[in-house]
């Protein structure tokens, strides 16, 4: 008597769903014991054997399947899908492997493989396993994906041009081609790439800010403010309403006792940097009430009043992000409002450190910072992070500066690095005493300047008016302009960018020289 192939199948599935692979193989080896042909038992069997770890079964049994169904999708995919799901990433790397043995033709497999190297963060492997992508769109895109993960922003570039050659349609390769171009300088081409993006997809908000940026290198800040504004479109970003977005002053009009809701994002740094827009507002006889986490509630009280975190957010009439600050005060590089200090130390918390800084002896008190905050829930980066953070490792020019002593600002998990500085390297490590940014702005009050990778003690010593050398990527942030080695947003700033993708040997010996002619100018003073 025949099996009911449809109780067997129902079965088989219910039982892969469930991740009780072992009893798939019954029902599906009976339906192929009564009909040899059955590629829905097949395919079950292959993908419980490749969950099971029988690699070479599994891609025997799915290659056969693949042959009796030319024009579906190969089932590696599938298997490889449900391997990630169970956490085993690299059983799914081999699972391709096998099927390339028995496929070497089949380019949709090689894609496969390459996005599983990438989504695991593995790009020379990505594109070793894609081969020669030309010729394919699909290919181009993630070998140009790869070639921008390794730091090969020409391949990348090329790999993004000849994707949109080949299917000019998708917006993904302009968005991807312009961002290639915006690290490589050439603005004008971003844009230009950029504005093709948003053309094919226009209500694609992630879309829109990637735009934003370019724009805001380009330094067309005007057009750049209001663009940007699509991030409150992002999934996740904003549960505060947009019609109560505080709109361009010119529109605005009196703001006078009206409440503005200012509102932290993700930054810290963000939040500091724009943080000197709050007493502009109050000027203007806004009622300004500021939504801040914890780490910058102390330090920020000064400015305004500050919004009860284990309460209801307050009555308001306008709410801002302060990363719409800029937008708000049509902002362009000309009119930043540049006075500094804007925030200030505590002065008793200040007088502290000084004393414990003074019994380190004299000389230069310079604080460092090597890594910025990771911030893993953000896609993208983790990428964007191992290019910002140096990692103290990299100061080593730093060691053969007489009359210097160099204090750790350095928070996060990076902060153990402080224990094991390179040889010559003595550094002061305070930040187990430093609750928040109220505490870290004590302690940059005794210092005469800060050298500091890109991240939030820029922008929190430059708003207390200490001068700061910042160590910037190639690729650098939109705010640090390019060309240039000063900063309108903070005077006292100096910048000693990369020359090349991943090389802080340029500026750390050139900020080493710049340290040493301080130490030089102070111990002449103190003769």
């Amino acid at each position: 008597m025949a099996p009911d192939r449809t109780l067997l199948l129902r079965a088989a599935f219910a039982a892969l769903e469930s991740g009780r692979f072992a009893a798939v193989l019954a029902p599906c080896r009976a339906l192929l014991a009564a009909d040899p042909a059955d590629a829905e038992a097949r395919l079950l069997l292959g993908l419980a054997r490749g969950a099971q770890g029988g690699t070479e079964d599994a891609a025997d049994l799915l290659h056969e399947v693949a042959r009796a169904r030319p024009d579906q999708a190969h089932p590696c995919h599938d298997l490889a899908a449900l391997l990630r799901r169970l956490g085993q990433a690299e059983r799914a790397v081999a699972q391709y492997r096998a099927a390339l043995r028995r496929a070497p033709a089949d380019a949709a497999l090689r894609r496969g493989l390459a996005q599983l190297h990438l989504d695991i963060g593995d790009p020379a492997a990505a594109l070793a396993a894609l081969g020669d992508p030309s010729g394919s769109a699909a290919a181009q895109f993630l070998a140009g994906l790869a070639a921008a993960e390794t730091g090969d922003i020409p391949a990348a570039t090329a790999a993004f041009r000849g994707t949109v050659a080949l299917d000019p349609g998708p917006a993904a390769g302009w968005s991807n081609l312009g961002m290639m171009l915006k690290v490589a300088g050439r603005h004008a081409e971003a844009v230009a790439a950029h504005d093709q993006a948003v053309a094919r997809a226009p209500e694609d908000a992630q879309l829109h800010v990637n735009r934003a940026v370019a724009l805001l290198h380009a330094g067309r800040w005007r057009e750049a403010w209001a663009e940007y504004e699509w991030r409150l479109r992002l999934p996740g970003h904003t549960a505060l309403p947009l019609d109560r977005l505080l709109p361009d002053l010119a529109v605005a009009g009196d703001l006078t006792g009206r409440t503005v809701l200012l509102t932290h994002e993700e930054g810290y740094g963000d939040t500091l940097q724009f943080a000197r827009y709050a007493p502009l507002l109050a000027r203007r006889g806004a009622r300004v009430v500021l939504a801040v986490p914890a780490a910058l509630a102390r330090l920020l009280a000064p400015l305004a009043p500050l919004a009860d975190p284990a309460a209801p957010l307050p009555a308001y009439d306008f709410h801002c992000p302060f990363f719409s600050l800029p937008r708000v005060f049509a902002t362009t590089p000309e009119t930043v409002p540049a006075a500094v200090p804007y925030l200030a130390a505590d002065p008793v918390l200040a007088a502290g450190w000084r004393d414990r800084l003074r019994a380190a002896g004299p000389g230069l008190r310079v604080g460092l910072v090597w890594a910025g905050q990771a911030r893993p829930w953000l896609p993208g980066f983790a990428t964007l992070d191992r290019r910002r953070s140096a990692g103290l490792a990299a100061f080593a020019p730093l060691a053969g500066v007489a009359g210097v002593t160099f204090v750790s600002l350095q928070a996060g998990p990076s902060a153990t690095e402080a224990a094991a500085p390179p040889p010559g390297l003595t550094v002061l490590d305070p930040m187990g005493d430093v609750a928040d940014f109220a505490d870290t702005a004590a302690i940059i009050a005794g210092l005469d300047l800060v050298v500091s990778v890109d991240t939030a003690v820029v922008h929190l010593a430059g708003a207390l008016g200490t001068p700061v050398l910042l160590l910037d990527r190639y690729d650098n942030c939109w705010r640090w302009l390019s060309g240039r080695d000063d900063s309108p947003w903070y005077p006292g700033l100096r910048i000693f960018r990369q020359d090349r993708l991943g090389d802080w040997d340029g500026p750390l010996i050139r900020a080493a020289a710049a340290l040493r002619e301080r130490a030089q100018r102070k111990a002449v003073a103190a003769a």
